[in-house]
């Protein structure tokens, strides 16, 4: 009960710093990529930008370089965060996938009594290469959905992009909020129902500036 009396008076907590996007695109022929970011509280912060690989492994091996790791905001000001790939050492043959972390830290406090957090912010970076055929749309296109058993779905993509779908449906049910195949990989869903031969599927895909595209498809 004393936990939850807690839990209730803790104050709520959300981002002060807006990232203006929700996933970036690091294309293989460009020298750099970056994105926009803006205080929007009323007093100065630290922002602190680094990558990790896409298991999150601290030490893991990551090609890319922040410019500025750290920096000092105003309040309302504008900052673009630079990201730099050291050229080599990712496959050419496919999409590879990276965390960009961006956290901010605030440097004075609200009030005598307050309590402050440093809030991380996470996007998916994708590294596309430059010789890749084809686009998020055709990829799409190409996902094979299956059912041998009338009580799973499995979708496979053999594609060389990343795709995120959203809302996976069929008959009145959810199969899945949030599905990411990565590259060639398949993934077997469980049906909350029977899924009748021919059946016809809905979701939503998330593109590569975060737009949404509803798209339909036939169980096979």
């Amino acid at each position: 009960m004393i936990a939850c009396a807690l839990l209730a008076l803790a104050p709520s907590t959300h981002a002060a710093l807006k990232i203006q996007g929700t996933r970036l695109i690091y294309f293989g022929h460009d020298r750099e990529v970056s994105i926009g970011v803006v205080n929007q509280a009323p007093q100065k912060m630290l922002v602190q930008t680094w990558i990790t690989s896409e298991d999150e492994a601290a030490d893991g091996d990551v090609p890319f370089a922040v410019t500025e790791p750290l920096v000092q905001l105003a309040a309302g000001e504008h900052h673009r965060l630079r990201i730099l790939y050291a050229g080599e050492g990712l496959p050419i043959d496919r999409e590879s996938l990276f965390w960009l972390n961006v956290m901010e830290i605030p440097l004075m406090p609200e009030g005598p009594n307050s309590v402050q957090f440093a809030i991380r912010q996470r996007l998916k970076l994708f590294y596309r290469p430059p010789m890749l055929k084809g686009d998020l749309a055709e990829a799409v296109q190409q996902l094979v959905w299956r059912s041998d058993d009338g009580r799973t779905l499995t979708v496979s993509n053999p594609s060389a992009f990343h795709l995120s779908l959203m809302n996976l449906q069929t008959a009145g049910y959810a199969l899945s909020d949030y599905l990411l195949l990565k590259p060639y990989e398949s993934k077997t869903l469980s049906a909350q129902g029977t899924l009748p031969k021919g059946a016809t599927l809905h979701f939503t895909e998330i593109n590569d500036i975060g737009l949404q595209s509803h798209h339909s498809a036939v169980v096979k």
